[in-house]
């Protein structure tokens, strides 16, 4: 009988050595800023011990690998010699640069992260001066594969681009290595495999309409007031009575943060007769506190389960006799981006159920609620009323589009255009 092998080989992109330790396998490998290897068990997740199967050791040091990178706080410290190490130097700088006004970091932290995992599934234990466009081309081949669309390939691309160029400014690596990788054009239209990205397109207003019985007040009233000004919706959750300007006829919104904040752009939304009258009863608050709360929809919605009840209040369960006091998931003080949408989801799909039972009684089709999404409001805005009535430079003053070149020459007769659109449509 052969004696069994007590190291096997693994993939030669994986930095270290995985061995056997009494018929289980561990790594040994120098982790970019360790001083030294370190040997360590691959457990997978959930086990006590390490793993004995080969395929299964190789996956959880690709996963150890990348928790080391975008998960460890030590800051990096010794020289980049591999793709881990520049990968956890520039992660380090990313953290630190991509913040908003308040000193959190942005969500371009997670982009980054999220397009340094393919890197790594590419080129684990690559030196770094050995990547150029074909080991770039490869990663974009990776991307593809992962059935990404062509435009958040490019962008992805353009992310690894900007790692280099940080890299040759810190003199990490040379500027011969980023020239090569300057001569990878983007990917064209029609010219490759990878898909297209779906069109945004805007939302008929009455499938608006349609689903606002169907939510609480307070969500009822954010998809309305964005359907007239054209707010994002970030910007719509970040209402403060203290944001606004109330001294004009036209209301004047200055969003706490937005998009185009670190280029030094000013974000004013302009809020018309219809919109001051829906949101005149959510300013009856403290000044710094949010307009539309989660808690405040929660009761509602809770009042209005409480009124359809068709059980006697004198059977069953009395109104707020069976609550929890510790509860796993409490309502914030604010929305986001992601609570809003998730609150027009569940608007639609119980504006859809009813739909569904009709026809299936009659035997029809039914006339379903198409899935929409908050960000498609500002496309109702701009689509529907402010492009065709005034034109593409009052529907961008509107949207907060600006060009950079003429910020400084439109942003007075921009704003004017915009407190017109709000005064006709708002």
């Amino acid at each position: 009988m052969a004696r069994k092998r007590r190291k096997q080989k693994q993939p030669a992109d994986l930095p270290g050595t995985i061995y056997l330790n009494k018929n289980r396998y561990w790594w040994k490998v120098r982790l970019p800023g360790e001083d030294k290897p370190k040997a360590q068990p691959l457990k997978p997740v959930g086990s006590r011990y390490a793993t004995t199967d080969h395929a299964v050791a190789v996956e959880c040091a690709r996963e150890m690998l990348q928790q080391h990178l975008f998960k460890k706080d030590v800051p990096f410290q010794g020289e980049v010699h591999t793709i881990p190490d520049l990968v956890r130097a520039y992660m380090d700088f990313a953290k630190t640069y991509y913040v908003d006004s308040t000193g959190e970091t942005s969500v371009e932290v997670g982009n980054i992260a999220y397009t340094m995992g393919v890197l790594l599934d590419c080129f684990p234990a690559l030196a770094v001066d050995e990547f150029g466009p074909l080991r770039l081309k490869t990663v974009r081949e990776a991307m593809i594969d992962k059935n990404w669309c062509r435009t958040q390939i490019n962008r992805r691309v353009g992310v690894i681009r900007r790692m280099f160029k940080w890299a040759v400014s810190e003199q990490i690596v040379s500027p011969v290595i980023l020239h090569g990788l300057q001569a990878i054009t983007a990917l064209k239209r029609g010219r490759t495999r990878a898909k297209e990205s779906k069109r945004v397109k805007p939302v008929d207003e009455k499938d608006v309409y349609a689903v606002l019985g169907y939510t609480t007040p307070v969500v009822a009233a954010m998809i309305e007031l964005q359907l007239l000004t054209g707010m994002r919706p970030t910007e719509m959750c970040l209402l403060r009575p203290c944001d606004l300007d109330r001294s004009e006829a036209v209301w004047h919104y200055y969003p706490e943060k937005h998009k185009n904040q670190y280029r030094n752009i000013e974000r004013i939304v302009a809020i018309g007769p219809q919109g001051q009258e829906l949101l005149t009863p959510f300013l009856l608050r403290a000044e710094d506190a949010y307009c539309f709360s989660p808690v405040e929809a929660e009761k509602q919605r809770r009042q209005k389960l409480t009124a359809q009840r068709k059980t006697p209040p004198s059977y069953g369960n009395r109104v707020g006799s069976n609550r929890k006091d510790d509860l796993k998931r409490t309502n914030g003080d604010q929305y986001d981006s992601k609570s809003y949408r998730r609150a027009v989801q569940y608007a639609i799909a119980a504006c859809n159920k009813p739909r569904r039972a009709e026809a299936k009684a009659a035997g029809v089709e039914p006339d379903l609620v198409p899935k929409w999404t908050p960000y498609q409001l500002r496309h109702t805005t701009t689509a529907t009323k402010v492009r065709k009535e005034m034109g593409y430079e009052c529907a961008g003053a509107t949207l907060g589009h600006t060009n950079m070149s003429a910020t400084a020459i439109y942003a007075e007769r921009n704003q004017g255009l915009a407190d017109e659109a709000a005064k006709r449509f708002g």
